[in-house]
């Protein structure tokens, strides 16, 4: 599998390959046998539908337009019978034409009810077929985004990953499952058809089809400007998608520096690089399709130059290829066999749509995430929390160290705060213990044992992080204090809100614990999502706790609240706390002094104050301020 993160939006002019489709038909095989049914039910309704131009022939030539009983009636103008006689045998002729006339409409009736049938059945088999490709492809990929690495999520906009979750996966099944069985259907059309039409007069088909290969020439220049155009909207439709997700998101900082317009212009801008690609397409089509219109127009105008000279040369014969059920027949047909070879091309430019949509996504399923458990990786179950870094050494990117030659310890109950200036590595150090990124160098162990030795649901299970941005899922705040776990009761919700304060706001909202936070807990101020972000946490029982205390914006009631909060949490378990009240660093047992990337000073708050040395300095700079708050 490929290691290369970077999934850009550059696709290629992509062939067909044969490769591709046998992993896209891998989609497929399951409901092989439903695929099998519905193209052979399309082959009957072809068939069926094709019959109708044959008996439309038959009715003119045999009974509207009948040879007989036109010379009845001739004969009688010329008084060449007895009157009474040919009104006698001109009665019981147009009789008989009347009986075969209805018979062949009553089973013109049954072929079109027939063929309705058989279109209806087969456009639920392709939609069922369809959506459930679609549903296996979207989990698996969505599966697959789940497995990646936080390292490949930094390098790929969500709006470009969204791209290939939905409208990739459409194209795909459009073209895979639905334009598959449509392309049996026209094949199989124009193979009826011309059969048809040399089993009625080979003449007259070799006239009707002559202009086919200029149909084939005509299409194939086209396909070379439209594929050139399909890729190009692919590959605009995710670029706008990936910056129209950018912007929703950060909408409140677009708004707060007043960019909306732009923003705007922006957008307008790549909106406007895609119409304009639509644009180009739209008159692809429009030079194409009347092209072969006219091509298909022009080989009707030589059956009926052709018909209507041996018509005017009086040869009614139908066996000749001149009589007027035969020219409504092959007019009939010569339309629905250039229809079905105007469709081919363009199903065909869509099929190159779908590989290149295709190669898009199995490049990003192709992509191995690069932290994997081991085949023998253990549960992290029953730990007693103690941690410890060895010699860390860790980039996000080549050499540029972050953490240089990091070492240290935190026993089991032991809480740790960890200062420093903005860039130290701070947060690094948080989001390697919990495996998020692996190190380069160096070891970190929990208990003794290398995290990258257990398995990454159980490490990250014994291990509660809450951030400093605190992330709500959109739904109640039952939800998000259960987060998956369906085994806690509703009495254990209540009390993890109460005893980290949350219950303190939720009691106060109209519908309590089915409020509805909305995206990403926009209805819920900073300190209160904090609040329930503790909440969820402790609902997990983690027995190490990493935390980013920061909040910003908050009354004092809810700052007191939170204070209490982190002391509640922090009692009994393991903490590593990214330290920005004066109460946390006091408190800690330890206070560990970051700077870029290595751990400078290590010791209580008072041993560092006396020490002198940048954690006083740190202190003056940030601190001080709280402590004469305090005081």
């Amino acid at each position: 599998m490929s290691r290369a993160y970077h999934i850009d939006d550059e696709v290629t002019q992509r062939a067909y390959d044969h490769s591709l489709m046998r992993r896209l038909l891998q989609y497929v095989r399951p409901y092989r046998f439903l695929m099998i049914g519905a193209i052979l039910l399309l082959l009957v309704a072809s068939l069926l539908g094709n019959l109708s131009p044959l008996l439309n022939m038959w009715a003119i030539d045999w009974y509207i337009n009948n040879p007989e009983r036109s010379a009845l009636v001739e004969d009688r103008e010329n008084d060449q019978v007895e009157p009474s006689a040919n009104n006698e045998a001109l009665a019981e002729q147009q009789a008989e034409d009347a009986r075969g006339l209805g018979l062949l409409l009553v089973v013109l009736g049954g072929l079109m009810i027939g063929q309705a049938l058989v279109h209806y059945s087969q456009a639920l088999i392709v939609a069922f077929v369809g959506q459930k490709t679609m549903l296996e492809m979207r989990v698996r990929i969505f599966n697959h985004l789940q497995n990646m690495s936080l390292r490949f999520l930094d390098k790929n906009p969500v709006g470009r990953l969204m791209t290939r979750v939905t409208t990739d996966v459409e194209k795909i099944q459009q073209s895979i499952v639905s334009g598959s069985v449509q392309v049996a259907n026209d094949l199989f059309s124009i193979v009826v058809v011309v059969g048809l039409m040399l089993w009625v007069n080979w003449v007259l088909a070799a006239i009707t089809l002559s202009t086919v290969p200029f149909v084939f020439i005509t299409s194939y220049v086209f396909r070379k400007f439209a594929r050139r155009s399909y890729l190009e909207i692919q590959k605009k439709v995710a670029a706008l998608n990936a910056y129209m997700q950018e912007n929703v998101t950060g909408m409140r900082v677009v708004q707060a520096f007043k960019q909306e317009d732009r923003c705007f212009q922006e957008y307008d801008r790549r909106n406007g690089l895609l119409r304009d690609e639509w644009l180009r397409q739209v008159r692809n089509f429009a030079l194409y399709y009347p092209a072969v219109d006219f091509l298909g127009t022009f080989s009707m105008a030589l059956i009926v130059l052709y018909i209507g000279h041996r018509l005017l040369a009086g040869d009614m014969v139908p066996v000749a290829g001149a009589s007027v059920g035969t020219l409504f027949a092959y007019l009939q047909w010569g339309e629905r066999v250039y229809r079905p070879i105007r469709a081919l091309a363009d199903r065909y430019n869509m099929l190159l749509e779908a590989m290149a949509s295709s190669e898009r996504i199995f490049k990003l399923m192709d992509t191995e995430p690069d932290i994997r458990d081991k085949p023998e990786a253990i549960p992290c179950e029953g730990t007693l929390g103690a941690v410890e870094f060895r010699n860390v050494w860790f980039a996000y990117e080549g050499e540029d160290w972050i953490l240089k030659d990091v070492s240290f310890q935190i026993a089991p109950g032991e809480s740790v705060a960890i200062v420093g200036h903005t860039g130290a590595g701070k947060t690094t150090i948080i989001n390697l213990l919990s495996r998020f990124y692996d190190i380069q160098r160096g070891a970190i162990l929990i208990d003794g044992v290398d995290v990258r030795d257990y398995q990454q649901e159980s490490l990250r299970r014994a291990i509660g992080t809450v951030l400093q941005d605190v992330f709500l899922f959109s739904g109640t705040i039952e939800h998000n204090i259960r987060l998956g776990n369906h085994a806690l009761s509703m009495d254990q919700v209540r009390s993890c809100a109460e005893y980290v304060n949350a219950a303190t706001f939720i009691d106060r909202l109209s519908e309590g614990y089915a409020y509805d936070v909305g995206e990403r807990g926009c209805r819920l101020s900073t300190g209160q999502r904090q609040l329930l972000a503790f909440a969820r946490t402790l609902a997990h029982d983690p027995r190490i706790l990493v935390l980013d205390e920061a909040t910003s914006s908050i009354d004092t009631e809810t700052e007191m609240l939170i204070q209490d909060a982190i002391a509640k949490l922090m009692a009994g378990r393991t903490s590593i706390v990214i330290a920005h009240r004066l109460s946390t660093v006091q408190h800690a047992d330890r206070i560990i002094v970051m700077h870029h990337g290595e751990i400078r000073e290590m010791g209580s708050h008072q041993e560092l104050l006396a020490r002198g040395g940048m954690y006083h300095t740190l202190y003056q700079l940030q601190y001080k301020d709280q402590d004469s708050s305090v005081a």
